[in-house]
């Protein structure tokens, strides 16, 4: 029998609640569903107990002693999954870019604006077919009022990119991951693709599940 994987929802820098039951009760009962553990975390420390660490709209920044933690949990092989918003909303770039940063990964304090792939004709909803990792029986997924991603590490790659119209040759990155020892973190320029909303539509609760398990 496959060990269940166990997820760490932080809330130690004052994230969004999985337990709020409004935003994110779909994702809660669908990652029990698929037989995993996911739980809230009040202390950062608790990381180490868990294989996968969610960090989703952080409004503390993180001391130099929490990048280090990181740095270890990575190379012990673990997941960290930070998700952000747009325009700097509560300093949101700012608190996340002082852990991931650390790591190569810069949240960029934009918007994300598609008016040819977008959900129901809202421009800062963008959906894209561009899913190049976790994309395991998944076609679009949106991404509602997202940031963009800078990659600045030699190991970083992007694994979600804004849809784009055939002969452009531009590349609008929302979601990036990097690789450090045998761990991974991943940083997305949005933090409500996986509330109740959005997770409903397109394939955004596949590339959710993907995501955290595997």
């Amino acid at each position: 029998m496959p060990r269940k994987i166990k997820i760490a929802w932080d809330i130690s820098h004052l994230e969004f609640t999985i337990e709020d039951h409004y935003y994110f009760s779909i994702l809660k009962s669908k990652i029990k569903e698929a037989g995993a553990l996911v739980k809230e975390i009040g202390s950062f420390q608790r990381i180490v107990d868990y294989d996968v660490a969610v960090l989703n709209y952080p409004e503390e920044p993180f001391k130099r002693e929490e990048v280090r933690l990181v740095q270890r949990y990575l190379n012990w092989g673990g997941k960290v999954i930070i998700a952000g918003y747009y325009n700097n909303e509560d300093r949101i770039a700012d608190r996340i870019n002082s852990i991931s940063s650390h790591f190569g990964l810069v949240l960029k304090t934009d918007r994300v604006r598609d008016r040819s792939s977008n959900d129901e004709g809202d421009d800062l909803l963008p959906v894209t077919s561009r899913i190049l990792s976790y994309n395991n029986n998944v076609t679009k997924a949106l991404f509602p009022c997202s940031a963009s991603v800078d990659i600045l590490a030699s190991m970083g790659k992007p694994i979600v990119v804004k849809e784009t119209l055939l002969g452009s040759n531009s590349k609008t990155i929302i979601g990036a991951e990097v690789s450090l020892g045998g761990g991974k973190l991943i940083l997305l320029g949005s933090c409500v693709f996986w509330d109740n909303f959005a997770i409903r539509k397109y394939s955004n609760l596949m590339f959710s599940l993907n995501l955290l398990l595997s």
